[in-house]
């Protein structure tokens, strides 16, 4: 077993997850919104979702990239549609108190809504299988346990990034007030949206 494949996959994990596309605004608006482990709960979903596309990326690499030719538009419509629903739900959330207390909320619905929401766009496998081949991550099947190390590494480095994001972010939540939460609820659902206009607008393309 190459226990280099779990610091690889730690990479990998870092670099996919980087809160730049409507998953990362997400679970920026809820750490914002529901506090601190709101936000790490939708980020482990985010994590799974990941690891998910990591397993994929190395097993069916061939499979995956003809599945992606032949169901983009429908690929692109689901997720387009998924997107548009959170961008309106989060657009017109109402802010929260923003007081040193953790909102009350359903952690099971923020975990399932971030995965689904990760999953919604499977392209995503083909940035891990980037990041594969830049790490010289080749023949990662040779063995289960080397597989396993490999995938444990990509979920932990997603994790290792959303604590310290979340963390982060926890500490200005308090000083930002319910006009700052009102902000980040606009700019995150109107962010999401766009992402979701885009999708649609790329089957014009097709």
């Amino acid at each position: 077993m190459d226990i280099s494949l779990f610091f690889k996959g730690f990479l990998v994990g870092l670099i996919i997850s980087a809160p730049i596309g409507p998953v990362g605004a997400l679970c920026v608006q809820r750490t914002m919104n529901n506090g601190r482990f709101s936000g790490i709960i939708s980020g482990f979903g985010a994590a799974v979702g990941d690891s998910i596309f990591a397993i994929l990326a190395a097993f069916g690499l061939t499979f995956i990239t003809a599945f992606l030719d032949e169901k983009e538009a429908w690929i692109k419509i689901v997720g387009g549609v998924i997107l548009l629903y959170f961008g309106f739900r989060v657009y017109l959330s109402e802010p929260r108190d923003c007081s040193g207390q953790e909102n009350e909320v359903n952690h099971f619905g923020a975990f399932g809504s971030a995965l689904l929401l990760t999953l919604s766009n499977p392209l995503v496998i083909l940035s891990v299988i980037a990041v594969f081949a830049i790490l010289g991550i080749v023949n990662p099947t040779a063995s289960y346990p080397s597989t396993a190390l490999l995938v444990l590494g990509v979920f932990s480095g997603a994790m290792f990034l959303w604590i310290i994001t979340c963390h982060v972010l926890s500490n200005y939540r308090n000083k930002m007030g319910e006009r700052g939460v009102f902000l980040v609820n606009k700019i995150t659902g109107l962010f999401i949206l766009a992402c979701s206009g885009y999708a649609f607008l790329s089957l014009l393309i097709l």
